[in-house]
């Protein structure tokens, strides 16, 4: 699969990446953090975060003989 392939799964809005602190990028959700007292913030990241956490996945998967189901970040 290409990278715009692998980044056309994803939904994108501006935003600052939680992984690189990129600013003004576009980003995808791709999870969130509940703290002790409750409260929870949205973890976004950008398109080369995305990429290398994906690469990573497949990895992973490929390790441990998983199925790899790209564009599930978050999920």
């Amino acid at each position: 699969m290409t990278p715009d392939a692998l980044l056309s799964l994803y939904q994108w809005k501006a935003g600052t990446c939680f992984r690189c602190a990129q600013g003004e990028v576009y980003v995808t959700p791709i999870g969130h953090i509940n703290t002790p007292s409750g409260e929870s913030y949205g973890l976004a990241a950008c398109g080369a975060c995305v990429l290398d956490l994906e690469l990573e996945r497949q990895r992973y998967a490929d390790r441990k003989g998983f199925d790899y189901l790209p564009g599930t970040l978050g999920l």
